[in-house]
């Protein structure tokens, strides 16, 4: 009776950790699912070999997380952090109260019970914590799980794993074997080491991520500032050729011959008009965007676009001066949007996006509409972790940009569909 209660309160504890630090919400009904399920398999093993058992607890977990997110990798690597913050704690703590109360603490059911205690309150605080910070990142490690750091950071947590659940479920039932004689003290030390090991990584894999973001956004803006240079020198030409221009309609004019006139204006002339009205001269309304990440982003996505044969409408009347959003946030979020809407308007018949950055008193309106061809699929579906219409590994886009848009109070995305268009609006209130 007591190993049952105590085993109810090592999945209590688990589950406590588990749903602080998973980013994906359970109900109370998935949890007592889980908790059950956890104790039934454990029993199981039990039966078959005790140090089996702790498997229900560690990994049970995991099949429930992949029900919700379709990632294995992902879901065993957040349930080994679920695992590993609980061995430390227990670990550390008992040792700390062995050292000052002495061995004989554990003996006694209020020693042992105090305990448990003290573990689940530092457990529930310290989990609260690494999940917070786990929601803060948590774009940044997963758009960026194939780096090198975080692969590094993936191999330790499961490999230190590995090592604790050897040690504390095996190396018991071994006879006179060095590692039984393993101590709370130089599990914590190995673990703050880790910790600061695994910190290290993920900062140096961050800080070189903002360093390719950066020269993205340096490389855009030398490709708008040469698409500058370009037309200001079509803009000399024109100018050197305007005399020549009207001196060939002069001859006409002197002869009266308004037939040859009228072709050689339709030949010659009118043609001009949309040389004067090419996509170039478009980038001139990005004038307004007074963010040079922004409009080194967005210009460099036009270019893009019109290179494509893409039709690019602009509507940027006042100038935008402030986005109350983390810029890269923000750029990666427009990014995937303008990106999306690239790849669908190319597939289409007309070929055409409008872009517009719309200034109100308190917020600022970014809108994407593009036009596409064929049916667009349910919006419930477009934002799915790995959803996509092109095949596998496409589409994470859209589901990262609304979890990126998802932290921030003072910002909503709205999608729409109408027969001719996709229309995605970005509000940020500046308030």
């Amino acid at each position: 009776m007591e190993d049952s209660f105590r085993l109810l309160l090592s999945v209590i504890m688990m589950l406590i950790a588990f749903r602080n630090i998973s980013p994906y919400k359970f109900n109370i009904k998935e949890y007592i699912i889980m908790g059950l399920t956890i104790e039934f398999i454990y029993i199981s093993l039990f039966l078959f070999d005790p140090r089996l058992a702790p498997i229900a607890v560690y990994f049970t977990p995991v099949f429930f997380l992949y029900k919700k997110n379709n990632k294995i990798i992902r879901s065993f690597i957040l349930q080994i952090v679920v695992c590993l913050l609980i061995v430390f704690i227990d670990t550390f703590t008992s040792s700390i109260f062995s050292k000052i109360f002495g061995h004989n603490l554990f003996l006694s059911t209020l020693g042992y019970y105090s305990t448990i205690l003290v573990i689940d309150i530092i457990v529930y605080f310290l989990s609260k914590f690494i999940g917070k910070l786990l929601m803060r990142y948590y774009d940044f490690i997963f758009e960026n799980y194939k780096s090198k750091y975080l692969i590094l950071i993936n191999i330790m947590l499961v490999l230190t794993f590995g090592l604790f659940y050897v040690n504390t479920n095996w190396i018991d039932f071994s006879t006179n074997s060095p590692l039984a004689a393993k101590t709370g003290i130089s599990f914590t030390i190995y673990g703050i080491i880790m910790v600061i090991i695994c910190s290290s990584l993920f900062f140096i894999s961050k800080k070189e991520e903002k360093f390719k973001y950066k020269q993205i956004q340096l490389d855009n803006l030398e490709q708008y500032t040469n698409n500058l240079e370009n037309l200001y020198m079509d803009m000399r030409k024109f100018r050197h050729d305007y005399i020549n221009i009207i001196s060939s309609m002069a001859a006409f004019i002197e002869e009266k011959d308004i037939k040859g006139l009228e072709e050689h204006f339709n030949k010659n002339i009118y043609p001009l008009n949309n040389e004067m009205n090419k996509n170039n001269y478009k980038l001139g309304l990005l004038k307004n965007i007074k963010l040079p990440q922004i409009k080194g982003l967005i210009s460099g996505k036009v270019i893009h676009a019109q290179e494509l044969g893409i039709d690019i409408i602009i509507d940027i009347v006042e100038p935008i001066t402030i986005i109350k959003m983390d810029i890269i946030d923000l750029s990666r979020c427009l990014g995937i949007i303008l990106d999306n809407a690239i790849e669908s308007a190319l597939e289409s018949e007309k070929k055409v996006i409008d872009i517009a950055l719309i200034n109100k008193i308190n917020s600022v309106i970014l809108v994407v509409a593009n036009t596409f061809s064929g049916d667009i699929p349910a919006l419930s579906k477009l934002f799915k972790d790995g959803f996509s219409t092109k095949g596998e590994n496409r589409g994470l886009g859209l589901s990262n940009c609304k979890d990126m848009i998802g932290k921030y109070k003072n910002i909503s995305l709205d999608t729409s569909i109408t027969d001719v268009q996709f229309i995605q609006e970005i509000t940020v209130s500046n308030k």
